[in-house]
């Protein structure tokens, strides 16, 4: 029952957080009737919804009918660290629709985004610049706490780090306060260009991180001692994977390294979040989640020797790799 009901949850969770309901009682509890006047909501119907994310903890009702916010419903509320307020809009928005297609995708091996959108993944993003930036902020929320992670990787004498399909910054920032005398290039698509250099300015790396818009699958900036790619390569089928390996393999001097941080499929039943990721990646694109073996392989045909895989606490893990 728990799995097939999960969908409902998650649809409280998003029209929780889409009528702002966290950040309306981030100054004390407040009737259901209040709550719906701001929030521009049916009162009796708000309280429906509230009551049943109560019983999830997700919000609590106090003995004179007032609502107050809960540490889960904390996690609701906008511009907080840790944040999860844009994963519950895309998961509830965007990605809800398109995974109620997954038959379509489990049938003809083909991304039913494009069908249900009329248009691949990041056209859609260009064209809906709201949904746009919910996806960024999601992936932000995604990057920071990896950010450390990788800077502790050891970069001694690196001197300019290119953090390729690097949305905002995040992770290219958190390298450069680590390592202050690195240089960085983030290289994006040009849709995030404006954003990310608003970002790097507030992180205070504005000076020592250059943005560069372009497609990867054409080229990427050359001259980096070490190439970051964070969840890009899950998104791409073996063939551009592969394509944009062997461009990185080329702009990269002879002893450069490469990280990837990417979910690393575990064999057999084992519980795991990157299995329905891999769903996820099936219904919106033509990527796909991988093995350790099916990373080694993709890297060793774009010229690179796996090295090491790291697992965090985040589920993901980093990949480091040099040249073959």
């Amino acid at each position: 029952m728990q799995l097939l009901v999960g969908n409902q949850l998650q649809q409280a969770v998003h029209v929780a957080a889409r009528l702002g309901i966290a950040d309306l009682l981030a100054g004390g509890p407040r009737s259901a009737e209040e709550l719906a006047r701001d929030a521009g909501a049916d009162p009796g119907a708000l309280r429906r919804l509230l009551r049943a994310l109560a019983a999830f903890g997700v919000f609590a009702e106090e003995a004179g009918g007032r609502w107050e916010l809960t540490p889960a419903a904390e996690l609701l509320r906008a511009g907080r660290p840790g944040s999860m307020r844009a994963f519950a809009l895309w998961s509830g928005g965007v990605s809800y629709r398109v995974f109620g297609a997954l038959e379509h995708s489990v049938r003809t091996g083909e991304p039913a985004f494009d069908r249900l959108f009329g248009a691949e993944f990041f056209e859609y993003l260009a064209a809906h610049p709201e949904d746009g930036a919910v996806f960024d902020e999601m992936m932000s929320w995604n990057t920071a706490p990896l950010a450390p992670l990788v800077a502790a990787r050891g970069f001694a004498g690196a001197e300019t780090v290119v953090d390729v399909g690097g949305g905002r910054g995040e992770l290219v920032a958190g390298l450069l306060r680590a390592h202050p005398r690195m240089r960085g290039v983030l290289f994006d698509h040009p849709r995030v260009g404006p954003r990310a250099a608003s970002w790097l300015e507030a992180a205070g790396v504005a000076d020592r991180c250059g943005v560069v818009s372009g497609d990867m699958l054409q080229s990427v900036p050359p001259g980096g001692d070490a190439y970051l790619l964070k969840s890009v390569l899950h998104g791409l089928d073996d063939e551009a994977a592969a394509r944009v390996l062997r461009n990185v393999r080329r702009a990269m001097p002879g002893g450069g390294r490469l990280l990837l941080v990417e979910f690393v499929l575990p064999p057999g039943n084992e519980p795991f979040p990157g299995k329905l990721m891999d769903l996820l990646m099936l219904v919106g694109g033509r990527g796909r989640e991988r093995t350790e073996e099916e990373f080694r392989s993709l890297l060793a045909g774009a010229g690179f020797l796996l090295a090491d895989v790291a697992p965090t606490p985040y589920g993901l893990s980093i990949i480091e790799a040099g040249p073959a």
